[in-house]
């Protein structure tokens, strides 16, 4: 996690927003991201919005395109 969190942030994402971008872009479900990391997947479809948000994203696919171009994953 501490590795994580020292590389480049431009979008000003959480530890939690990039763990959980990290386990989508893994190709988890919302429900296998919310058991992994213990939480309602309600509250990861959150996590997703406000992701998608912070990178201009339109959707899950556009959000993970615009993280790798922005050297989050």
């Amino acid at each position: 996690m501490l590795a994580q969190a020292s590389l480049p942030n431009p979008a000003g994402l959480t530890v939690r927003e990039r763990q959980i971008l990290q386990l989508i872009a893994q190709g988890l479900s919302t429900k296998e991201v919310a058991r992994q990391v213990v939480i309602a997947p309600r509250t990861v479809d959150r996590h997703v919005d406000n992701i998608r948000y912070k990178l201009g994203a339109k959707n899950r696919t556009h959000m993970i395109a615009c993280a790798i171009i922005q050297g989050l994953l």
